[in-house]
């Protein structure tokens, strides 16, 4: 009897201890004073549910292996943010079907945002985003200085795969590849020293575009089989496109236009 009742105690602690496991796991506090939350999507009922869990002082998001469908654009709103999945494992698929994009990075007070309060320091890393021809973007940054995206796959938008909109202080792109997209693979408006490393653009519309800004520095990249042009810059100062692999555009290879 005594050896029955101690085994029912166990298993009532066993079961208590993965029930707190499984409470804890979706945001891992830490004692160390000045850590920030480290936030685990996989506890939580959806991706945005796993960003909207974000303190206002950021921290970082970890995106689970496998496919989610959004049929609204995932949104941050909040500076020093970190979301990183699983490499490729990690599938983000938009089958929204009015032009929405699949992320949007943007203050809650969008264009009227004063410009001491504008985003600073979000990183998205490691995973892969799939549109369709009638949704909107992949990436759609407005105004986020120092953005990074870094081992991102955008493909099969039906707008552009990643739209960096005024991200003015240096905005960097690298090892990411950018294929299928039914408009621009990245385009660049209103941003400054801005670099583009390491990345692969293929069948894209155009691959990039460079408008109104300053300073890119655009090297090592691969550029294949556009259905447009390769890079078009156009009104932007002070900027070096150099080492890169650019073949079989159907338009031009380079376009340097309007002021540059």
């Amino acid at each position: 009897m005594k050896s029955f009742a101690f085994c029912l105690g166990l298993i009532g602690l066993v079961s208590f201890a993965a029930v707190q496991s499984v409470d804890q796991s979706n945001k891992v506090e830490s004692t160390l004073p000045g850590a920030r939350v480290v936030i685990d999507a996989a506890g939580f009922p959806s991706l945005q549910a796993a960003l909207d869990a974000l303190p206002e002082e950021g921290g970082v998001v970890n995106f689970p292996p496998g496919t989610f469908e959004i049929n609204e654009p995932l949104v941050v709103r909040c500076s020093d943010v970190l979301l990183q999945g699983s490499g490729t494992a990690t599938h983000i698929k938009n089958i929204n079907e009015n032009g929405q994009p699949a992320f949007l990075l943007e203050h809650p007070k969008g264009d009227k945002v004063p410009r001491d309060d504008r985003l600073w320091r979000i990183q998205l890393a490691n995973f892969r985003i799939t549109g369709n021809e009638k949704s909107g973007h992949g990436i759609l940054a407005k105004q986020i200085n120092e953005i990074y995206l870094e081992g991102i796959t955008v493909s099969y938008h039906g707008g552009d795969g990643i739209v960096l909109d005024r991200c003015y202080e240096d905005p960097r792109i690298a090892n990411c590849l950018i294929t299928y997209n039914k408009n621009t693979g990245v385009n660049l408006l209103g941003c400054h020293d801005i670099v583009v490393t390491g990345s692969q653009f293929e069948e894209n519309n155009d691959a990039l575009h460079c408008f109104d800004g300053f300073n890119l520095c655009m090297t090592g990249n691969c550029l294949d089989d556009h259905l447009g042009h390769g890079v078009v810059i156009e009104n932007t100062y002070g900027s070096v496109v150099s080492g890169n692999m650019i073949e079989e555009c159907k338009g031009h290879a380079l376009i340097m236009d309007r002021d540059c």
